[in-house]
């Protein structure tokens, strides 16, 4: 580790049955307090394509709660083409010091505080399009309000508490977070037709990549990643 920022080096042969073990590993890791961490495999062998599937499973429990930035180091070129059928390329560097370089330009996080007030969803559509305008993702302005808003509006209503929300810019995804005091977790249910509420966390996971509810022992956070466009 350099920086707080840890490296896991791999070596040897990555198989189908070796590569089992490789998620928890990576998951042991992801359950402490760094916001990025690096995977060095410029020194593995790897027996075929099957094997690298296990790279697609970290990527996907790295998108969850807590947030972690994990990106994939200086694979040789053959295995960068074989490896994009399973994680996206944009978590893909060339080397370590490029790795390091990636995670240190991460945009910082947006907080805001909020009571639980029937004007707290409009602030949150504000301060969210204010950091996706200034971070250059406008296309992302229309799900991330209504993802805040939505998210603002369950601890509200639901919560009763004070609030906080987070925006975080990835490399591949939007983040949205919003921390409240209570310890029931949210659920997204399924509006039945002419019913006027229920909806809200319903299309907080039809537009969202991932979502979740996660208990915190202050209450809980719930959570929205919105994927950028390939272009970005």
């Amino acid at each position: 580790m350099q920086d707080g920022l840890p490296v896991l080096t791999m070596s040897g042969t990555l198989t189908t049955a070796s590569g089992q073990t490789l998620p928890d590993v990576v998951v042991e890791l992801l359950s402490g307090d760094q916001a990025a961490m690096l995977i060095d495999v410029s020194a593995i062998a790897v027996t075929g394509e099957d094997a690298l599937a296990v790279f697609g499973l970290i990527m996907d429990r790295a998108l969850r709660w807590p947030d972690v930035l994990v990106l994939i180091c200086a694979s040789p070129a053959g295995m960068t083409r074989t490896l994009e059928a399973h994680i996206d390329p944009r978590l893909m560097v060339g080397s370590v010091a490029a790795g390091r370089e990636v995670a240190s330009r991460t945009a910082p996080t947006v907080t805001e505080d909020m009571l639980p007030l029937a004007g707290a969803p409009r602030r949150a559509r504000d301060v969210v399009t204010e950091a996706c305008l200034r971070w250059t993702v406008p296309e992302l302005v229309g799900p991330a309000s209504l993802v805040a808003s939505e998210l603002v509006t369950n601890a509200a209503v639901h919560a009763h508490t004070m609030m906080t929300m987070q925006i975080r810019l990835r490399p591949c995804h939007l983040r949205i977070a919003v921390f409240d005091g209570s310890p029931a977790q949210a659920v997204a249910g399924r509006p039945t037709p002419g019913s006027d509420g229920g909806r809200g966390l319903w299309l907080v996971e039809a537009v969202s990549a991932v979502w979740g509810s996660t208990a915190l022992p202050s209450g809980k956070v719930v959570w929205s990643a919105l994927r950028r466009p390939a272009g970005d």
